[in-house]
C-alpha cells in the first residue's frame, strides 16, 4: 500500500509538473504545425480554434475536414485563456486565410478560472486583433446551448451565461465587420423546462453536439466560410 501510494503521488506530481511546464498545451499540435507549415500554401486555408466542440467534430466526421483541406485546432477542456497562449501557434504560424473561433464556454464552466464576461470576451477580442494585424479574416461564432455542466453542477445560471456572452460577440462580429456563425439558435431549446439547453436529439450529455448536431453546424459554417473563400 506505501508503495502504491508513492506511485501515485508521483504521478499526480508529473503531471502538475506537466501542466505548468504547457499549461496552453502547445504540445498536442506542435508536429502538425510543422507539417503544415512546410506544406505549398495556396491562400485558402481555414482553421477552426476551439474546445472539445471543435476536437470532438474532427474526430466523429473527419470527413468534413479531410473534404475541404479544413485544419482542426480544438482542445477539450480549454478555454479562452488557454486558446489565446496558443493562438500564434497554432493560427498564426500557419498563415490560413481565415481562423473560426469557438471559445467559451469552458470559461464559463470554470474549468481554470473564476468566470468574468468581461475577460473571457476580452481574450476573444485579443484572438479577432491578433487574427486581424496578421491580415488573417475572422469567422466568430457563438457558443453552442447547453443547460448546465455535468463536471460542474455548482453552476445554474449556464444558459443565462451564455446568452449574455453569445450577444456580446455578435455586436462585435457586427461592429468590426467579422464573420459570424449562429450555432446557437437551430439547436437549443427554447421553451420548457429544459430552455436554454441543446436539443435532446442533438446530444447525448446536454452541452457536446452527436453527428446530428455536427450536420447542423456544417452547412452554417460553410456559408460563412464562403465569404471570404471562393
Amino acid at each position: 500500500m506505501k508503495h502504491l501510494l508513492i506511485t501515485i503521488a508521483l504521478a499526480f506530481a508529473a503531471n502538475v509538473l506537466y501542466a505548468q511546464d504547457d499549461w496552453a498545451n502547445f504540445r498536442k499540435y506542435e508536429q502538425n504545425d510543422r507539417e503544415v507549415i512546410s506544406t505549398p500554401n495556396d491562400g485558402r486555408r481555414v482553421v477552426f480554434l476551439g474546445n472539445s466542440i471543435t476536437e470532438n467534430w474532427r474526430n466523429m466526421r473527419p470527413e468534413f475536414f479531410t473534404s475541404h483541406g479544413f485544419i482542426a485546432r480544438g482542445i477539450s477542456g480549454q478555454t479562452s485563456y488557454q486558446m489565446l497562449l496558443r493562438f500564434r501557434e497554432d493560427v498564426i504560424a500557419l498563415k490560413p486565410k481565415v481562423v473560426i473561433i469557438n471559445a467559451g464556454t469552458n470559461d464559463i464552466a470554470q474549468n481554470n478560472h473564476r468566470y468574468v464576461e468581461d475577460r473571457t470576451f476580452g481574450n476573444i477580442v485579443s484572438m479577432c486583433e491578433i487574427a486581424r494585424a496578421n491580415k488573417v479574416k475572422v469567422i466568430l461564432s457563438t457558443i453552442t446551448p447547453c443547460g448546465g455542466y455535468a463536471w460542474n453542477r455548482s453552476i445554474t445560471d449556464v444558459p443565462q451565461k451564455i446568452e449574455s456572452l453569445n450577444a456580446r460577440l455578435s455586436e462585435y462580429a457586427r461592429k468590426h465587420k467579422l464573420g459570424f456563425i449562429d450555432y446557437y439558435s437551430p439547436m437549443v431549446v427554447t421553451d420548457g423546462a429544459k430552455k436554454g439547453s441543446m436539443k435532446d436529439e442533438l446530444t447525448q450529455d446536454g452541452c457536446h453536439p452527436t453527428v446530428a448536431g455536427y450536420e447542423i453546424m456544417e452547412p452554417l459554417a460553410l456559408a460563412a466560410i464562403r465569404r471570404f473563400v471562393k
